[in-house]
């Protein structure tokens, strides 16, 4: 199979080989796909220390790579706990250190999921590849066809480095912040960009303050690779299967029969568009045909859905559990904290938590929303005076796609727009009940 992350040729331009084993360990298959539509994410993701890179050396120090990054991820969760029951009483700094000890266990969570499943990954996106490659031919020379293609690679494309380079440039403002904090002459610490450290001075202990910014700074910028790159990796795998039923809603909207009327004519375009029955298939026979590939090819996309659903689905659990804990305690710093630099910081945060959980619930919806024009485009082809068997065929492919397709998040919540507001709601409520109890605080204080 063709090495993953490896260059290809522009889309609809190269052809499909013969099968070969991938250089990143992808499973052997019947064909080879024409094209890594994943290739740019993998390469980010190689740089996170997240995916395996190829030859035969870079393999044998891979774990080390892996390792350093992930163990500055957890040390950063470590901290967290530790600062927090150093100063455990002061609920101010105790949210403000386990904000960014929930923010960095979440990177080391997907780093050691994908480490762990690292084959199964390969296969993922070499099966996105063939499953790309099955409508493919279909697409050249259509322009509606291939503009839909092309859609999908290009808003891949922008979501991928959109992020990542807002993410980059906060990144840079949140190690910068620290420099310029001011800190009582009499404090034993200095702010750190992640987790302030008891007892390490800016001024008294000059080259330990110096080597944990440092070693801070590293796992900030790590994380933007490794954690926001596993984002973007699953948000662009969700865009590609979205375009593929797209394009096939299109194709099932094509299909039309000799002997229809005008009159039926008017009501049979697909509703997204398309043009009414361009190049449409005019015969009962070649009507047949077509639509029992358009029904392998809709069970090809079923049957990759519920591989990355089995796959991914730990993965948003995880996202929407820690990041809504992240919001709630973004916005109590963002209140309470008196320091202008932590507010600062928290104000540059916030956004974070609430942009990886849009990812999924976006990316995920536009799935559910095309798997459900699956029924309406094949109601809408030109099925009038066709045979029964065309007619029993649709009745099928409309039947099992009235049932939308839907990933899950560990199998409890739905990846969908409802239930990104759904957590942004629960995340005020927590936040809601965090002020409650600040406030109960101050008035306990000022009575006695």
């Amino acid at each position: 199979m063709v090495a993953i992350g490896s260059r290809a040729k522009p889309i609809l331009v190269q052809q499909s080989k013969t099968s070969s084993k991938g250089q990143d360990g992808g499973e052997e298959s019947v064909v080879s796909p024409s094209e890594n539509v994943l290739r740019r994410n993998i390469r980010i993701l190689r740089l996170a220390a997240v995916w395996r890179p190829p030859g035969r050396w870079r393999q044998r120090l891979y774990p080390l790579y892996f390792g350093t990054v992930c163990t500055s991820m957890l040390h950063i969760g470590a901290l967290a706990i530790l600062r927090s029951y150093t100063i455990w009483g002061n609920m101010t700094e105790v949210t403000f250190a386990l904000v960014s000890g929930l923010t960095c266990f979440n990177g080391a969570v997907k780093m050691i999921h994908h480490y762990t499943h690292s084959e199964t990954y390969y296969r993922l996106v070499d099966e996105l590849n063939l499953l790309i490659d099955r409508q493919r031919p279909y697409c050249e020379g259509d322009a509606e066809l291939t503009e839909a293609l092309q859609t999908a690679y290009k808003k891949a494309k922008r979501l991928t480095w959109g992020v990542l380079l807002y993410m980059f440039v906060l990144g840079q403002m949140w190690c910068i912040v620290p420099l310029f904090m001011k800190f009582p002459p009499d404090d034993p610490s200095s702010p750190l960009p992640l987790v302030t450290i008891t007892r390490v001075h800016k001024v008294h202990n000059h080259t330990l303050y110096s080597m944990a910014y440092l070693s801070e700074c590293h796992t900030v910028l790590y994380w933007n690779w490794s954690s926001l790159g596993m984002d973007v990796f699953f948000g662009s795998i969700m865009i590609h299967v979205t375009g593929q039923l797209n394009i096939l809603n299109i194709r099932l909207s094509r299909l039309s029969h000799e002997g229809v009327g005008d009159g039926l004519a008017q009501y049979s375009s697909f509703v997204k568009g398309s043009e009414l029955h361009k190049g449409g298939i005019h015969d009962s026979a070649s009507m047949y045909d077509e639509l029992c590939k358009c029904v392998k090819d809709h069970q090809e996309i079923l049957r990759y859905l519920d591989f990355l659903e089995s796959l991914m689905n730990p993965v948003p659990l995880a996202q929407f559990l820690l990041c809504v804990g992240g919001i709630c305690l973004t916005l109590y710093q963002i209140t309470f904290n008196p320091d202008d630099g932590g507010v600062i910081e928290c104000i540059l945060f916030l956004p974070i938590p609430a942009l990886q959980i849009f990812i999924y619930c976006w990316a995920g919806h536009g799935i559910m929303e095309e798997s459900e024009y699956v029924s309406f485009a094949a109601y809408s082809c030109r099925w009038g005076g066709a045979e029964r068997k065309v007619t029993n065929v649709l009745r099928i492919i409309m039947s099992r796609a009235q049932r939308a397709s839907l990933l899950t998040a560990g199998k409890v919540h739905p990846i969908n727009r409802d239930t990104f507001l759904s957590l942004l709601n629960a995340s005020y409520s927590f936040y809601t009940l965090l002020r409650q109890m600040k406030n109960l605080e101050e008035e306990n204080e000022a009575s006695s």
